[in-house]
């Protein structure tokens, strides 16, 4: 295990013993099959860097297999980048078809494409924003306009 690997993880005890059950910040699929080996417990979450320019379905698919699911890190791109993300034509415009943000597009398509989302904010209008996303649906075109965004141009680098 590295630091290019893993960042940080959280890990449970289960009788004295030492079990991983969340990873966080993880990027190839080999660096969870190393921990996977010699988990106890499969893990249910890996969090990872995860917005519209760096989508990391590979990742998804891959964890798929072992029912883990991925937890977006910096839904909306991190500190310095959240602009990047919110202002794009794209986003936008499907933004103003919803009546909704750019945040609220960005969030919406993270949990229609089956990743958990949650995103960070001490501002009480954002978070009562971020919230409501469970009345509209993205269409599949939107769906297939936004896969389109994927760059995968991280913008962290552990």
């Amino acid at each position: 295990m590295t630091k290019k690997f893993i960042r940080h993880w959280s890990v449970g005890f289960i009788q004295g013993s030492f079990t991983p059950l969340v990873f966080q910040i993880i990027t190839p699929p080999e660096a969870f099959e190393r921990i996977n080996k010699i988990a106890e417990i499969i893990p249910a979450v890996v969090q990872n860097e995860n917005h519209p320019y760096y989508q990391n379905t590979m990742l998804q698919d891959y964890l798929r297999r072992y029912g883990t699911v991925v937890e977006s890190w910096y839904p909306f791109g991190g500190r310095g980048n959240t602009d990047k993300v919110l202002k794009n034509g794209t986003i936008a415009a499907i933004a103003d078809h919803h009546g909704k943000t750019p945040a609220q597009i960005v969030l919406r398509w993270q949990i229609q494409a089956g990743y958990i989302v949650i995103p960070g904010s001490s501002n009480p209008a954002h978070i009562a924003e971020n919230a409501n996303v469970f009345d509209f649906e993205l269409t599949a075109d939107e769906m297939q306009s936004m896969k389109k965004l994927d760059k995968q141009a991280r913008f962290e680098n552990w």
